[in-house]
């Protein structure tokens, strides 16, 4: 469709061609003021993860597929505990970095001056490993077991890593013409305190999964050109 042209002066003008033209002003898009931010986070509370397993995966393809389920195999606790962790190319424990970020955007809201937006933008998490999961600093994890409810309000059996304490190292890109270092600190300790990660976390009704800024450890922040 055609631009509308209205009359000015007696003549048709072009709004859209109007709109675009700027004379000799000059657009000014203030370049992005790149922070390298490394934080280390601790847990306040334990943490609990559930990692989607490969055979649980599998049950959800054959049944979309059409195919017949097998029969119920015999439970293997320390086994589905073990699928349910989350581990790194290394083999090490990890947290997937995206939950973090996720309980950053959770936290954020427009009254407090952050935007969900905002978050979304103008902070990314460095992550070398090709799943998206940073190291998690614990021991190893006891399998818990518990009784979760499922369908039409069946129950049944859960097994998951259960990490009494753990801490994790952060390190992320921060446009601070956005977004400034101390808000994203207060903005993760706000996260940590409401919103949480993992299972039962605070966000879904839980206790599970809260954290902190460790003051003890010193914030790394690096001024990068782009």
């Amino acid at each position: 469709m055609a631009a509308k042209k209205a009359e000015t002066n007696g003549k048709p003008t072009n709004r859209i061609a109007d709109a675009l033209s700027t004379g000799n002003k000059q657009l000014r898009v203030p370049q992005i003021e790149l922070a390298v931010v490394t934080v280390r986070i601790a847990g306040i509370t334990p943490l609990i993860h559930h990692k989607w397993s490969e055979k649980a995966l599998t049950m959800i393809r054959d049944k979309q597929a059409g195919k017949k389920t097998k029969t119920r195999d015999i439970r293997k606790p320390d086994e589905e505990g073990e699928a349910a962790t989350y581990r790194t190319k290394d083999g090490g424990y990890g947290v997937p970095a995206m939950s973090i970020k996720s309980a950053l955007i959770a936290a954020a809201h427009k009254d407090l001056g952050i935007d969900k937006t905002l978050v979304r933008k103008a902070l990314f998490i460095h992550c070398e490993d090709g799943d998206m999961l940073l190291p998690l600093e614990c021991d190893p994890p006891e399998i818990r077991e518990d009784v979760v409810r499922v369908g039409m309000g069946s129950t049944d059996l859960r097994y998951r890593p259960y990490y009494h304490e753990w801490a994790v190292s952060v390190t992320f890109d921060l446009d601070s013409s956005l977004l400034q270092v101390e808000d994203v600190i207060a903005l993760i300790n706000r996260a940590g305190f409401g919103v949480g990660i993992g299972e039962w976390r605070p966000e879904k009704g839980g206790e599970f999964g809260r954290f902190r800024v460790d003051t003890e450890t010193p914030l790394e922040i690096s001024k990068q050109q782009v």
